[in-house]
């Protein structure tokens, strides 16, 4: 019996160093289950109001026409097997230039639209593990709009103040699709389509974002 001693720490020594090769070099056993992305493109943002709201020195421009800010934004990704994960999503959308036009008279004056972000919790389904990697996502969370009062002059020279709304805190939801297509074990090029829905006050405001961007697996 004394002398199984170095059989038993011999046999430790080497389950340890089986152990050390599974975890380091076989990843397929550990990693893969987290992805962190960055990326840009275009929110593009449908014609949202109606003339039927317009009102005299209230709501003089009730009509905002389509446009297309940039967005940047990162998102990090938790799967759990090779199909099903979890997504949080974290969005920018910078400022771009609108024209209102006042129905009445069609006196037009341009203006910078909000800054605003957008958090999510979103459900990804992905379609395979090999190079291209297809996926599925719907989920929700709120967007946070960065508005302020700011006044302009209109083209007719009429100075035009445009206050900011009391509520700046929306729901939102947004379901799409996407493709990763990965260039090494853990490096992908990742493009993404979504339709985004802002629960805002007295409107719903509907944007279609397209991003691209990189994509890594650990």
């Amino acid at each position: 019996m004394e002398k199984s001693a170095p059989v038993n720490k011999k046999s430790s020594v080497i389950l340890v160093f089986i152990l050390f090769t599974l975890f380091f070099l076989t990843p397929a056993a550990h990693a893969q289950k987290i992805q962190l992305s960055v990326f840009g493109g275009i929110n593009h943002v449908f014609e949202y109001g109606s003339e039927d709201d317009y009102a005299l020195g209230e709501n003089d421009f009730p009509v905002t026409p389509s446009h297309s800010p940039p967005v940047l934004g990162v998102s990090l990704g938790y799967f759990f097997n090779e199909n099903l994960g979890l997504e949080l999503d974290w969005r920018y959308v910078l400022s771009s230039k609108v024209t209102l036009e006042d129905p009445s008279d069609q006196d037009t004056v341009e203006i910078d639209s909000s800054k605003h972000y957008s958090l999510t919790l979103n459900l990804v389904y992905q379609f395979g593990g090999g190079k291209i990697r297809p996926y599925v996502v719907a989920g929700g969370g709120f967007d946070k709009l960065q508005a302020e009062d700011a006044t302009y002059t209109s083209e007719y020279g009429f100075e035009i103040i445009l206050e900011a709304p009391e509520k700046t805190l929306d729901a939102v939801a947004n379901f799409g699709a996407g493709l990763n297509f990965f260039v090494s074990d853990s490096v992908a090029f990742k493009l993404d389509a979504r339709y985004v829905m802002i629960f805002a006050d007295p409107q719903t405001v509907n944007n279609l974002s397209a991003v691209a961007g990189l994509a890594v697996r650990f």
